[in-house]
């Protein structure tokens, strides 16, 4: 069943204080047009281009998801993120008068509430979604962080939390369905230790941070002096109560509302795969840097999956595309067309392709005749194709380019291929900036190195 993409109704507006910046901000949520994305956009710097809020665009993470393009920033997106892919909207537009959005009450609570205020909407346009398809693992020796992301008809999440220090502890939560975020998880706030507060001011962030908007664990012990100078700190206008667990004694939302959180600033960095996810999601530990790693895995697993779709995937038979699907991706046909399968595709990075020598070849008639071998600059014109049909995918428009390879460097040939024989391309991309395009390829006969090159190739309209 096909589900239709969603925006809302009609611009909603918040006023606040960014978490880490300190700046003073008005938000705006405004309706988008099917198959746009979330986009962010600052209005307080002239002729400010939309950062999408995709993967590729994040440039810091600091206690926070930052997006950057030409130069402009927007930090601590992920609340808001968590908000608009929680209620499983498609198409925002999220306008900014400064650099972060408000931190609000810490939570993504205040902006689902105004988002809903706005009225969701269907638009005609089908829905996508990455689906899972295979396990996909994460793993951090140095800060113990396990991710890993296996199928699933929906997205679920299972966190795990591991604090030393007995107030928050070792905490865990599941999400068996997006439908549980609003009521579950919405309005777990953002938190931190006590002995975290000072270093964090030192480094610039949380100057929009107070009791208000963050839970404190109370981690050390405090002198009364200490309770004054937290009062400056956070920007408190009463005296600051020591609690049994949390500065100002402030009641806790859940049992477990640390680990909530995190589920939440998870929900908000995934949404920057560009579509929503059907998979299941088991973090250890995990934080904005892991998250938005794992969603880069997430992001060339849907950009495969779209190429997969777009040409008729194969892969259930053990490869991608078939020699029919490549004659279309390539401007060959018999007998130049050189590649019969692609076994594997993730856009921009490598491709594996497969190649059957078979005796009907036709240049085995006039080469070595009695002692047939496959002429060695066909094997390198076979390993270019592989890398044409990935450089040809990793673009737009690609029906109306065509690929010329320019240069060979650190060509060799290793063994002899004859037929028989079954070549198996790999082609990494090492470099691709405005239509160059630098490749390495390896050709392997039963697990054997047969032939390699660097090639260099550029792409251009036809």
């Amino acid at each position: 069943m096909t589900e239709r993409q969603k925006t809302i109704s009609k611009r909603v507006d918040l006023q606040g204080t960014g978490l880490h910046t300190g700046h003073a901000v008005q938000l705006s949520f405004h309706p988008a047009e099917p198959n746009t994305g979330i986009r962010f956009r600052r209005t307080d710097a002239a002729d400010s281009a939309d950062i999408p809020a995709l993967v590729e665009n994040v440039v810091e993470i600091s206690r926070g998801t930052v997006l950057g393009k030409n130069g402009l920033k927007v930090f601590t997106v992920e609340h808001v993120l968590a908000a608009i892919a929680g209620l499983k909207l498609d198409n925002i537009l999220v306008e900014l008068s400064a650099d972060e959005p408000p931190v609000m009450d810490g939570s993504a609570a205040p902006f689902v509430a105004a988002l809903k205020e706005a009225g969701i909407e269907e638009q005609d346009a089908t829905r996508d979604y990455l689906d899972v398809e295979k396990t996909l693992t994460y793993h951090s020796e140095k800060d113990a962080i396990d991710i890993v992301v296996v199928p699933s008809s929906e997205l679920r999440i299972t966190y795990m939390i591991d604090y030393t220090h007995p107030s928050i502890g070792t905490q865990y939560t599941s999400m068996y369905s997006l439908a549980e975020f609003v009521e579950e998880f919405s309005a777990a706030r953002t938190f931190c230790l006590l002995s975290e507060t000072e270093q964090l001011k030192n480094q610039g962030l949380i100057q929009g941070g107070t009791l208000d908007n963050a839970v404190v664990f109370v981690d050390r012990e405090l002198a009364p002096d200490d309770l004054d100078r937290l009062r400056r700190l956070f920007h408190h206008d009463c005296s600051v109560q020591l609690g049994h667990s949390t500065l100002d004694d402030r009641p806790l939302r859940f049992r477990n509302e640390p680990v909530r959180h995190k589920t939440v600033d998870l929900i908000g960095d995934l949404a920057l795969v560009g579509v929503p996810i059907r998979g299941h999601v088991l973090v250890a530990r995990g934080g904005h840097s892991s998250h938005v790693e794992v969603a880069r895995m997430l992001r060339k697993a849907y950009e495969t999956q779209s190429l997969t779709r777009k040409y008729g995937s194969k892969s259930g038979r053990g490869y991608v595309f078939d020699s029919q699907t490549v004659e279309k991706l390539l401007p060959h046909t018999y007998p130049m067309l050189l590649v019969d399968r692609i076994l594997e595709i993730t856009p921009l990075e490598r491709v594996v392709g497969l190649k059957n020598v078979t005796r009907n070849e036709p240049y085995f008639n006039g080469h070595f005749p009695g002692h047939p071998v496959m002429p060695g600059v066909l094997i390198i014109e076979a390993m270019g194709q592989t890398g044409g049909v990935l450089l040809l995918n990793s673009i737009e428009d690609s029906e109306n380019k065509v690929v010329y390879f320019t240069g060979l460097d650190n060509v060799k040939f290793r063994k002899t291929v004859i037929p028989g024989d079954q070549i198996r391309f790999e082609v990494v991309m090492n470099l691709f900036r405005r239509g160059l395009c630098k490749m390495r390829g390896e050709a392997f006969v039963d697990g054997v190195l047969v032939a390699e090159a660097d090639m260099t190739a550029v792409v251009v309209d036809k």
